[in-house]
């Protein structure tokens, strides 16, 4: 892809390792900006020099999602050193799965101060800023969990369940002032946190994605294409399964292909509710057809 961020400034929470980390350096590839946070800072410092590598500028603040005063002084840094925030990706995530009988109610309050107070001390900061200079894009890690329930993952879903509500209201609020938010919802990736308590044979067999091919399902919304985008709750095993429908194209249309080329596979293999809400997203699946 080309330079599609040029001269964007991105915040991304969560960026010392796993998708965050992986998103920072993806972001920085197309032109971007970064700023990168978490609460590790020798982690944070390799990321630091994975986007040095890709000739953009980066600035590192550590802090914790949960306190205000940690999100206020990452915000206002970033502010300073770059004059403004034009995306951010609330990523930072933690989860335990037990079942809730085993839960400890601070381990519970955990998850719940990093995966909705988290988004809503980013959001809450950075939205005036954004505001002031005439708008931008607000992207949430999701996770398609929240539609299976299962044992253990309680806390965990009901956690994204939250951001998922969250980004459908706040869009709502947001639109006039022309800033987006959306929630890319995925599936396994292979982060640190999807890696504990698994072996290596385990992880082959459940063949989690790559974080490094996350970059434009993140991206295209930061776009000038997606401007009218805001609100979704994007599931990527939606998204994946219409994108393998490129496979049904004879050789010859695989080389310039977009949403028309597919649309009657897609009006074949999903149901009817999943084909009205991918056809919202045409401009999303031809951008990513063009790469996948």
């Amino acid at each position: 892809m080309k330079a599609i961020l040029e001269g964007k400034n991105t915040l991304i929470t969560g960026s010392s390792s796993g998708i965050g980390k992986a998103l920072a350096e993806g972001f920085a590839s197309l032109g971007a900006n970064i700023i990168i946070t978490g609460r590790d800072t020798d982690r944070l410092r390799e990321t630091e020099d994975i986007v040095n590598q890709t000739g953009q500028r980066v600035l590192v603040v550590p802090g914790d999602v949960q306190d205000y005063s940690d999100v206020k002084n990452i915000v206002d840094k970033g502010i300073a050193e770059f004059g403004k925030i034009d995306i951010l990706i609330n990523n930072a995530g933690f989860s335990r799965l037990k079942p809730i009988t085993r839960f400890r109610v601070e381990e519970f309050q955990d998850i719940l101060k990093t995966n909705i107070l988290g988004p809503f001390n980013f959001t809450h900061a950075v939205v005036p800023y954004m505001i002031e200079s005439g708008g931008g894009t607000i992207l949430n890690t999701g996770t398609v969990a929240v539609k299976v329930p299962m044992p253990k993952w309680s806390a965990y879903a009901m956690s994204k369940g939250a951001l998922n509500t969250f980004t459908e209201f706040v869009a709502t609020e947001l639109k006039p002032h022309k800033i987006t938010i959306n929630t890319i919802m995925l599936n396994m990736v292979d982060t640190p946190l999807f890696r504990l308590g698994l072996d290596e044979e385990k992880i082959r067999a459940l063949n989690p994605m790559d974080p490094k091919l996350l970059t434009p399902y993140f991206a295209f919304f930061a776009t000038p294409a997606a401007e009218k985008y805001t609100g979704f709750n994007i599931d990527m095993d939606v998204i994946k399964k219409v994108l393998s429908l490129k496979d049904k194209l004879p050789e010859e249309q695989k080389s310039d292909v977009n949403w028309s080329s597919i649309q009657i596979f897609a009006e074949e293999s999903l149901s009817s509710k999943q084909y009205r809400d991918i056809r919202k997203l045409k401009k999303y699946i031809s951008f990513l057809l063009k790469i996948h």
